[in-house]
């Protein structure tokens, strides 16, 4: 390894993502094939960089990196450039899970997933949304596309492939705080598309993209090639054409990603061609934080340590032999604290990977809810029943609309002015039920108190509670969450404005 690969990274103009500042490939003698492809690629890369968009790249890669900063008005302006967004960027995907659930693609924690990992990038975001509800429609169905899934929505087929070990979540952080995620694609090529898609989807969706430092820090990744040649069956080209594409509309981002080739072992299966087909797959920002490392398990160890990655948990010990018997230990802690249950053979990985295994069908249910949704029952009774909605053409309840416009109920909050529209029904439960929940508000630093804001707004959304607003014809329109949102924090804002004045007037007496 070069001794100056550490030092600044712009001494030597051919400073490539896997070279070290002196051009020299970041590899050992192992008998290292050409890597002409793939290295013009990467240096096709690099060469588009400035010199601060480098410095970032390298930062990241070797731990040093910062995480993504936010403020509360940088987030609000953020969500309302993205709702602008979205309504020039609607498609058919977008519109069917408006109609299904509208509060699900309007809750901000769940466009601030986009918003992340594209770095607040609205356009991109609001893209990989719609390309992220397309997919989702396409892989599981329609009539799921506005909801979460958890574990009873998938076969047996699609849980074996979870725990057969083409995953790994390794235990602990690395320098920068980022969860390391590794990858082994021994039994890639043997995969059913679809199976893996849906597998992909519950693995980071469902369990790595939640973590808030996920969304902030991003993902170190870790893709290690332990197989021989005659072990591996190479993916088709349905493989690139649908499986990349599908996991690419995921909101994740990965800060820092290292191929390790494993030598030693035989030929190694990330040969030239394959390693750049499958780089190029990848967005820009994924490409330039990307480290190839060919190197015997030992070498590979004190070079993932160099990078800030934690030795002692590694799925792979010094002679590349993978530890199965902590393979799944992830995938048990996801069970426990999502109240799930299943059952498989432990180590997965050392059995097929596609070996019949027993399947709980008895499964449990997430909970994303930070709050008890009984107060919004009790402040404004049960859901919207069906007798109280017709069916649209497509299947979907639409809200009543009477000559085009929606009519008022009394579990409708009503924006506005005046003393008539305080005492409208529903605005007196909904500052009830705002109110019902100060006190975890205000005990709440400041900048996370919008996401508490935000759900409360999710939660009376959920329970059929609109938020109506009037048109310059004074008709009535639903407003989006974003305005409900503001209204909540309004009036948190105005009553502690009002305890103050009544506690200034009281000391001045």
């Amino acid at each position: 390894m070069a001794s100056s690969l550490h030092k600044n990274p712009f001494e030597n103009r051919s400073c490539f993502p896997h070279c070290g500042s002196n051009g020299e490939h970041e590899i050992s003698n192992h008998n290292e094939p050409e890597m002409k492809q793939t290295t013009a690629l990467l240096a096709s890369e690099m060469s588009r960089l400035t010199v601060q968009e480098r410095a970032d790249a390298f930062d990241d890669v070797h731990c040093v990196g910062e995480e993504l900063e936010e403020t509360p008005e940088m987030i609000q302006k953020s969500l309302a450039d993205f709702e602008d967004a979205v309504q020039k960027e609607r498609n058919p995907f977008y519109e069917m899970a408006m109609n299904q659930n509208r509060a699900y693609v309007e809750d901000p924690i769940f466009r601030l997933k986009f918003l992340r990992a594209k770095l607040y990038d609205v356009g991109k975001s609001v893209r990989q949304m719609m390309s992220f509800l397309e997919h989702k429609a396409k892989c599981f169905g329609s009539d799921k596309v506005a909801r979460e899934l958890d574990l009873s929505d998938f076969s047996k087929e699609d849980i074996e492939m979870m725990v057969s070990g083409l995953y790994h979540i390794q235990e602990g952080r690395d320098r920068m705080g980022r969860l390391i995620v590794h990858f082994f694609g021994k039994n890639l090529g043997k995969c059913k598309v679809d199976v893996l898609k849906r597998a992909l989807y519950y693995i980071w969706w469902a369990i790595i993209i939640p973590h808030p430092e996920v969304q902030v820090k991003g993902v170190a990744g870790i893709y290690n090639d332990t197989a021989r040649e005659d072990e591996f069956k190479f993916p088709g080209f349905n493989f690139f054409k649908e499986v990349l594409p599908f996991f690419n509309s995921l909101p994740l981002r990965f800060s820092a990603c290292h191929f390790c080739r494993h030598a030693g072992l035989g030929r190694n299966l990330l040969n030239d061609k394959i390693l750049s087909l499958w780089l190029d797959s990848f967005p820009q920002y994924f490409r330039v934080r990307t480290r190839i490392h060919h190197r015997s398990s030992m070498e590979l160890q004190y070079h993932l340590q160099s990078h800030g990655v934690p030795v002692d948990t590694l799925p792979f010990d010094v002679d590349g032999n993978i530890r199965t018997e902590i393979l799944n230990s992830w995938f048990e802690k996801h069970l426990e604290e999502s109240n799930q249950s299943i059952r498989f053979h432990q180590p997965a990985v050392a059995r097929s990977a596609f070996e019949d295994m027993e399947v709980d069908s008895d499964l449990g249910n997430h909970s994303y809810s930070d709050f008890n949704e009984d107060d919004a029952k009790e402040a404004f009774g049960e859901p919207r029943r069906a007798s109280d909605q017709r069916m649209g053409n497509n299947g979907n309840l639409e809200s009543i609309r009477e000559t085009g416009a929606i009519k008022p109920t009394e579990n409708d909050v009503l924006f506005g002015k005046g003393y008539r529209l305080q005492l409208h029904p529903g605005n007196v439960r909904f500052r009830e039920f705002v109110l019902q929940n100060r006190d975890e508000y205000e005990s709440t630093p400041r900048m996370k108190r919008r996401e508490i804001s935000m759900r409360l707004a999710q939660i009376l959304r959920s329970n059929g509670v609109r938020f109506l607003k009037k048109t310059e014809s004074g008709e009535w329109m639903e407003s989006n969450i974003v305005e409900a949102d503001k209204k909540i924090g309004q009036i948190f804002r105005e009553l502690r404005k009002k305890e103050q004045n009544g506690r200034a007037n009281r000391s001045s007496a």
